[in-house]
């Protein structure tokens, strides 16, 4: 073969190469635990035509810097290795970009892994991200930070702000549901203004919980009906409850009966503004977001970014979750 054809075949592979990194903090159970793995999965990646490079962050805020150079050099994917925290912090520089989220589970709950049916065995994990497909989904936002699975303001975003960095919180789920056993039935309703499309409503809730995506806490669904993919957010209104009627709303919602509807206000919408009489604490993505604003200030506001993200997900994903 020719020099002229060898260079020509050089650039030709080069171009046919999957480009991309993999993001992994080296003091995280998800990658001390499956270090190995994760070294043979990169191996692997490469002897099927990936360029690939592992990136391990150093400090507060690496993944999001180490993603954003990735953007800027135009990778085809960055790989979130972890959990949902994770991939919240990657996604805030994928978002409106041409670089794609893939991710390895490794966190405690996983639900976006769950919710698309991404294996949480690394070494199947990374078959769809050789063999899966690429789509096209939405981000949620709360103000100007974007979430891919849920926000929600209430109760269990009191429960998120209590459990961070308490000793509680290396019991991964028991020791959410421990804390919120604790403040469950003694957590105050709040009163709380919505505002869309110009008309604005006032209500008395326990939680809110506004849904890109379905499943939440990798158990239950509050935002049964959302799409990922229809540009719009699905939010649902857990209306005011005494002791025994959050009982009642939690067993409901756990079992997926029917009657949850008793419950709450649902609806969808693009844009939802939110004032309450008192600060209320809010989770995105299962990380605390703050509290919302007060009437006399700018609203918190809640939306949708349409068509955000690009993702890998199985070629066979659950049907109820896009639109096509």
């Amino acid at each position: 073969m020719q020099e002229e054809d060898i260079q020509e075949r050089r650039l030709l592979d080069a171009r046919q190469k999957t480009s991309a990194i993999l993001i992994a903090n080296p003091t995280a159970g998800s990658y001390t635990q499956n270090k190995a793995q994760i070294e043979e999965t990169i191996t692997h990646l490469r002897e099927h035509g990936w360029d690939v490079e592992l990136k391990l962050t150093e400090g507060q805020g690496d993944a999001g810097r180490l993603t954003r150079e990735a953007v800027e050099q135009r990778l085809d994917v960055v790989v979130a290795v972890g959990g949902d925290g994770t991939i919240n912090e990657v996604i805030q520089e994928l978002a409106g970009s041409e670089t794609a989220l893939g991710v390895l589970p490794g966190g405690t709950v996983n639900v976006w892994a769950r919710e698309t049916g991404i294996p949480l065995d690394n070494t199947q994990a990374r078959e769809v991200l050789m063999h899966g497909q690429t789509r096209r989904i939405d981000l949620g936002k709360v103000n100007d930070r974007y979430f891919l699975l849920m926000a929600t303001i209430g109760f269990d975003a009191e429960v998120t702000h209590a459990v961070e960095h308490k000793p509680i919180k290396r019991f991964g789920v028991l020791g959410y549901i421990l804390m919120g056993t604790w403040l469950g039935l003694g957590y105050p309703n709040f009163q709380v203004f919505l505002q869309q499309k110009g008309r604005a409503k006032r209500v008395r809730a326990l939680q809110i919980v506004f849904g890109n995506t379905q499943l939440y806490a990798g158990a239950i669904k509050f935002t049964w009906q959302a799409k990922c993919d229809d540009g719009l957010l699905d939010v649902c209104v857990v209306r005011s409850q005494n002791a025994f009627g959050r009982i009642l709303v939690f067993a409901d919602f756990l079992f997926g009966r029917k009657k949850r509807q008793q419950w709450v206000r649902y609806e969808a919408s693009r844009e939802i503004k939110v004032h309450t009489t008192v600060p209320v604490a809010i989770q995105v993505d299962g990380d605390p977001a703050g509290y919302t604003a007060q009437r006399g200030f700018p609203p918190t506001t809640f939306s949708v970014a349409a068509g955000a993200l690009k993702v890998i997900v199985p070629d066979e994903i659950p049907e109820p979750l896009f639109t096509t």
